[in-house]
């Protein structure tokens, strides 16, 4: 019987992620931990923020900052991707990459051959983040890695 209220209060629990559509299961505030990676430099970090705008059309980075280790760095920034047909997502009319079930995966073409891939996974209240920016075949430039939860301090960033 406390078995299954538990795994009922849990569905309860992680359904609204999985309600939402496209990107707005990412939409808002995100604050948590992680790990940040440049050369041979593996620094933990204490804090992670994050604001993604999410709608079912729309996913946009708006800020991160980080305190790490040896550093503390906050990053404004205002990019968004469209959302089109089939959860695929597209970044000046080129499809980078596609939103299935609570993974958004995209590669972002920079310069030089070096491209920033990030995932980002909703799993019930904990947003999994994972990016990486290299040119192919090459060692990575940076890597992020960070678990975070909603910022209960913060609202909607779109």
């Amino acid at each position: 019987m406390k078995l299954s209220i538990l795994l009922a209060a849990m569905s309860l629990a992680s359904f609204s992620a999985f309600a939402q559509t496209g990107a707005s299961q990412v939409d808002g505030d995100w604050i948590g931990k992680g790990s940040f990676q440049m050369g041979a430099d593996i620094l933990a970090c204490s804090e992670v923020k994050m604001r993604f705008a999410g709608t079912p059309v729309l996913f946009g980075v708006r800020d991160a900052s980080f305190a790490c280790e040896s550093f503390k760095q906050a990053f404004p920034m205002n990019d968004d991707f469209e959302v089109k047909a089939n959860n695929d997502v597209y970044h000046n009319g080129m499809k980078i990459g596609a939103i299935v079930g609570t993974r958004l995966n995209v590669l972002v073409p920079g310069k030089d051959d070096v491209g920033t891939e990030f995932t980002l996974r909703r799993e019930g209240d904990f947003l999994y983040y994972n990016e990486v920016s290299r040119a192919p075949g090459q060692a990575p430039v940076f890597g992020m890695v960070a678990i975070m939860q909603k910022d209960p301090n913060a609202g909607s960033a779109h």
